[in-house]
């Protein structure tokens, strides 16, 4: 388990572009575009619908760097800039008729 810490250790404070908020962003908005995962957003609306339930992939983190990634910007993309991280992906309660490219 030692060598698991420190092979680990290495990756401490390293911030990939694809976790940025703007990569972010445009992940959402490229499956806002192509409307992917309709089923899963559709079985998500259903059992909010049925009562309060505490849906994982909402409330965890899904990357490894979630830690040092709360204020990362990609300067590169400007259009999908946002102060603090958001959601990384789709809910069902997100309008897919507005986009999220910020003007």
């Amino acid at each position: 388990t030692t060598m698991v810490v420190f092979q680990n250790a290495g990756s401490i404070g390293i911030k990939p572009k694809r976790y940025t908020i703007e990569w972010i962003e445009a992940t959402r908005e490229r499956e806002r575009q192509e409307n992917t995962n309709p089923v899963s957003r559709y079985l998500d609306r259903r059992r909010s619908e049925r009562g309060g339930i505490w849906q994982a992939q909402y409330n965890l983190p899904w990357h490894p760097y979630w830690i040092w990634m709360h204020d990362s910007h990609d300067h590169d993309f400007p259009e999908y800039y946002r102060p603090s991280p958001g959601h990384p992906h789709l809910r069902y309660t997100d309008k897919l008729d507005t986009p999220f490219v910020r003007e």
